[in-house]
């Protein structure tokens, strides 16, 4: 079947296609009148039509579910009208992404460059850079995002401009440059906002909700997260619908409301599940996983962070599995068994460097940390907890900072050096009572007055 009818009819432009329908609607009931030759034509030429309609309904599938998938709406400007050496390897490589085959289609996009002109180029490079970001590569998602935004800028293309700016934004907030993050998520939302495109609008006020979480601004995150939900509602897009509710109960579960947590983390999930978005359905699953540990219920939380690892590995997201791998660790460690906590723990800290994920690194630094201390190795427990406390100071975020602090304390008091996790204890409450997260404030003021206890004593 030859891809390139598609691209032929989009180019010749709808005008001419439904002027072939109605010459069709004017031929066909005349054809009995017609030489054998002539019917031979005809036929042929409503075989073609029928091919074109036929590959055009494919490629808009395609699109859609790798939007699903995603979670963000893709931009491919001329691709779909582009001639046949450029649409078909295009074509064949938004198939292999909807089945996660994530190198096979590089190559392909890489074939389409070859023929590809002008703003089509841009469209390749922000297709490969989606395809290292979602497989875990952040350097060369960056190198391929970057040639896409030069594009973008030589032909004064807002709406590609737009779209690839945030692409870039997630991938400095991945690398840990919050601010650098902030700048260009500000720059695509008004470039949204400018051009009137709703979806890349409540794109970018999400993200910028996710950067004001890391830095510890709970109340700004959600305001932020608000008010893409309401967008993505009232233009009916539900896949940014989904991802805004996760977002919005992750600020609740950080705020320690969990019933909040959980009833805004189910919607997305389901929501999720309707539309085959399986990002954030293992996102979501992940995240219920959490609220279930905090509430006591060990085996719930396994179960639900294992259906998100599975996921996860199906679609080759990288941070995503470590992610998960993280978790199950914890629940192990809950469960207290110290060494499948710290085997998996240490297999996603692997995971992490290697896609140079900063935010899961000084997670699992941290978390490492934490089961040394439980094991009594409280030397080796501090080196981890202090990296983990490096990384987080470095990426200004602000709640982990405090969390590190808080851990690093814990571990001072267990050596006996009450002065010393005095000390850290009040610089974690201080960032927490800065930050508002009443559940660390409340742990860390009953670590301080433990601690003044003893030192009376």
């Amino acid at each position: 079947m030859s891809h390139g009818y598609f691209g032929q009819l989009v180019g010749i432009g709808a005008t001419v296609f439904f002027g072939l329908i109605t010459l069709f609607a004017w031929i066909l009931p005349r054809k009995a009148k017609l030489h054998p030759k002539e019917k031979e034509t005809i036929d042929h030429l409503k075989e073609k039509v029928e091919t074109i309609e036929k590959e055009a309904k494919e490629a808009n599938e395609n699109i859609k579910a790798i939007e699903k998938h995603l979670g963000i709406p893709i931009y491919v400007d001329g691709l779909p009208s582009a001639d046949p050496p450029v649409f078909d390897p295009f074509f064949e490589g938004t198939k292999l992404m909807t089945a996660y085959k994530w190198d096979e289609a590089i190559s392909e996009f890489q074939k389409a460059m070859k023929e590809a002109k002008a703003t089509q180029l841009f469209a390749l490079y922000n297709l490969i850079g989606l395809c290292y970001y979602t497989s875990g590569r952040l350097s060369l998602a960056l190198e391929n995002y970057e040639k896409s935004l030069d594009l973008a800028r030589q032909f004064n293309d807002k709406e590609g401009k737009g779209a690839v700016l945030g692409n870039i934004g997630l991938i400095y907030k991945a690398k840990g440059e919050r601010d650098q993050v902030l700048e260009y998520h500000q720059e695509a939302l008004e470039i949204n906002k400018q051009i009137g495109r709703k979806e890349g609008e409540a794109s970018q006020l999400c993200n910028i909700g996710l950067i004001y979480k890391g830095k510890g601004d709970l109340n700004q995150a959600l305001k932020y997260s608000q008010e893409a939900l309401k967008i993505d509602k009232e233009i009916g897009y539900k896949q940014g619908e989904a991802s805004d509710l996760g977002k919005i109960g992750n600020v609740y579960y950080l705020k320690g409301d969990l019933g909040q947590a959980l009833k805004y983390d189910q919607e997305s999930l389901e929501i999720s599940r309707q539309i085959g978005h399986r990002q954030n359905e293992a996102t979501q699953l992940g995240n219920i996983g959490l609220i279930y540990k905090d509430k006591g219920d060990l085996d719930q939380a396994l179960k639900y962070h294992q259906e998100s690892l599975e996921i996860s590995k199906q679609i080759g997201r990288k941070e995503g599995e470590a992610s998960q791998l993280g978790n199950i660790g914890l629940i192990y460690k809950a469960k207290g068994d110290l060494d499948q906590a710290l085997k998996y723990q240490q297999s996603a800290l692997k995971i992490n460097k290697e896609i140079g994920f900063r935010e899961g690194e000084a997670s699992q630094l941290g978390n490492i940390g934490l089961i040394y201390r439980a094991k009594g190795d409280l030397d080796q427990a501090l080196k981890y907890l202090e990296e983990g406390l490096k990384i987080h100071k470095e990426m200004g975020f602000r709640g982990g900072v405090g969390n590190k602090l808080n851990n690093i304390g814990t571990v001072y008091e267990a050596k006996g050096n009450l002065g010393r996790a005095l000390k850290y204890y009040n610089e974690a409450l201080e960032i927490f009572e800065e930050i508002g997260m009443p559940e660390q404030i409340g742990i860390v003021k009953g670590n301080i007055e433990r601690v003044s206890q003893r030192m009376k004593k």
